[in-house]
């Protein structure tokens, strides 16, 4: 199994106090078995504070992943899943989202429009007063009630703990006017369309055209005389006589 070397960097926060505390290291860059357990000594030589704090981070890319401090873990935020609409109408509610989950403790969210930075009540800053939108910075959730055109721009979102920041990457969002007229105009033409082809219909079929020529009764035909039958219409009787005559 390849060997992997890991860094580890010390640093101390003590206030404004900057080089107050001295400190060696037994091992400053060891090398142990992926998987195997490996111990990093901190002495403290020297201090002029009575309560030093001393962090260990693991620097990996040139990025701090987590800090380890008085028994305790911080892991930096990754960069959080925005979405974010593309496109609404004025009027409309919308909603923006930002999640982050590898973070520890908890990140706090930030969101952010043309990289100015949003308040969690768009009425609490004379700013935003063309706004109408609610910010929580725990869930990452930003929500507008009614949207405006001002809204549009370039949203992104930040997720930031202790540990250090990450933020994802900016997306437009489009706020668009909704054509009334041409929504009426469209609806019009379409209910004329309709009563055209009604009143097709119904000229048709009193013209005659959907009836059956079967039906009509112009196609009617006398029935054929049976063999050594005669009907003879006298005027005295005004009706018919019937007169059988057979043939031997």
């Amino acid at each position: 199994m390849a060997l992997r070397r890991r860094r580890a960097l010390l640093l101390l926060l003590r206030g404004c106090l900057i080089g107050a505390v001295n400190l060696k290291s037994s091992n400053r860059n060891p090398v142990v078995q992926e998987f195997e357990s490996v111990e990093l000594s901190c002495i403290i030589t020297d201090s002029q504070t009575n309560d030093p704090r001393i962090e260990w981070k693991k620097i990996q890319d040139e990025q701090t992943t987590y800090v380890f401090f008085d028994n305790k873990i911080q892991v930096k935020p990754v960069p959080p899943v925005c979405r974010v609409p593309r496109a609404v109408p004025v009027g409309k509610a919308a909603t923006l989202t930002c999640q982050e989950g590898e973070g520890y403790p908890r990140p706090h969210y930030s969101w952010y429009r043309n990289d100015v930075p949003l308040p969690t009540d768009s009425r609490a800053n004379p700013r935003f007063r063309n706004s109408s939108f609610l910010f929580n910075p725990d869930t990452g959730t930003l929500v507008f009630s009614a949207i405006h055109k001002e809204d549009s721009g370039q949203y992104y979102c930040i997720a930031s703990n202790d540990a250090g920041s990450a933020r994802c990457e900016e997306q437009d969002m489009e706020v668009y006017d909704l054509n009334i007229g041409g929504i009426i105009g469209g609806v019009l033409v379409v209910l004329t369309v309709l009563a055209l082809i009604t009143v097709g219909i119904c000229c048709a079929y009193r013209r005659g055209y959907f009836i059956n020529s079967k039906q009509n009764g112009e196609s009617y035909k006398n029935p054929g005389k049976p063999d050594g039958v005669n009907y003879i219409r006298t005027d005295d009787e005004g009706d018919f006589r019937h007169k059988s005559s057979f043939v031997i």
